[in-house]
């Protein structure tokens, strides 16, 4: 029974030395002089079987990335360019009160607060922003994404230009009552918002990669804030900068963000599959709607019609 196992291991594993080789049995060697095109040889120098290239494969990759990657800016740069400069824009209004909240709250309760106060009056603000962060979960799905970031970038912009324009005219439980509705509107609206709407407005295939583009544009906005804040000699200037921010974050988001809070988004995925294979005209369903737009897109797709009908007639 041994010699019977040592026989079936020899004929399975066993590989005799080349002097000890049949002449007519091939010496198999891997030549790997060429990492693109890899070849195995006999020993007469004849390929017995040749490995497909990578070259060209990669070639056809990048062109077919670049090919998503211009459709994608042609179908949805509009969209693009909305949620990148609204998320750089509320970071300038977020991050310029978060770094610079003591001076904000020293120049509202006065130079004579003490640090026991404000310590109280910055963990009452923190409370405040909770509250704004938990009411937007609640209402987002009611409300809609896009009107929720409208009405929030408009209460915080109201507010901060409050706080400038009667920074030496209001009381000051007026001014710190205002600065503190500035943080819930702020949470309940664009600082969920920001995060939520890049997600859902793109396909499957290009969501990820649109979302963090949109949130290093946030990233951007905060360094700037950091920077730019740090220089302005006024408290009231501050206020009065991020108020300008998030009234412009308001326009941006009604011209170039749509609404799709009831949107399949399985609609989504289906016209971006039907743009690439070039079938973009055939599409018909709930992504082409007038309400699933923003009115940028409401407008391009007016112009389109006009001008295909002007070029039958």
């Amino acid at each position: 029974q041994q010699q019977q196992q040592q026989q079936d291991y020899q004929q399975d594993y066993y590989q005799p030395p080349p002097n000890e080789r049949n002449s007519d049995t091939p010496s198999v060697h891997s030549n790997v002089s060429s990492l693109s095109a890899p070849s195995v040889q006999i020993e007469n120098d004849q390929p017995i079987q040749q490995f497909p290239s990578t070259s060209n494969t990669s070639t056809d990759d990048l062109q077919q990335h670049s090919t998503e990657l211009m459709l994608l800016w042609r179908n949805y740069g509009g969209r693009l360019f909305g949620v990148c400069t609204t998320w750089f824009l509320w970071d300038i209004a977020f991050y310029g009160n978060k770094l610079f909240q003591s001076s904000f709250l020293l120049a509202l309760t006065g130079e004579n607060t003490t640090l026991l106060e404000m310590s109280g009056a910055a963990t009452l603000n923190a409370f405040v922003a909770l509250l704004g962060y938990y009411s937007a979960a609640f209402l987002m799905d009611e409300v809609g994404r896009v009107r929720l970031q409208q009405y929030g970038f408009l209460a915080t912009g109201i507010l901060f230009c409050g706080c400038g324009l009667f920074y030496d005219k209001l009381p000051t439980n007026w001014l710190v009552a205002m600065y503190f509705a500035s943080s819930f509107f702020g949470q309940c609206g664009p600082n969920a918002t920001t995060f939520v709407i890049p997600a859902e407005i793109f396909p499957t295939e290009m969501r990820t990669m649109c979302h963090g583009i949109a949130a290093a544009s946030g990233k951007a906005g905060a360094l700037l804030a950091a920077i730019v804040f740090s220089r302005v000699e006024t408290t009231t200037n501050l206020f009065l900068w991020s108020g300008y921010a998030s009234f412009t974050a308001a326009v941006i988001t009604f011209c170039t963000i749509p609404e799709t809070t009831d949107l399949n988004l399985y609609e989504t995925d289906r016209r971006w599959r039907m743009i690439l294979e070039g079938k973009k005209a055939d599409y018909v369903g709930e992504a082409t709607m007038p309400k699933y737009l923003s009115f940028y897109e409401q407008q391009q797709m007016t112009s389109s019609s006009c001008h295909a009908l002007c070029h039958n007639v």
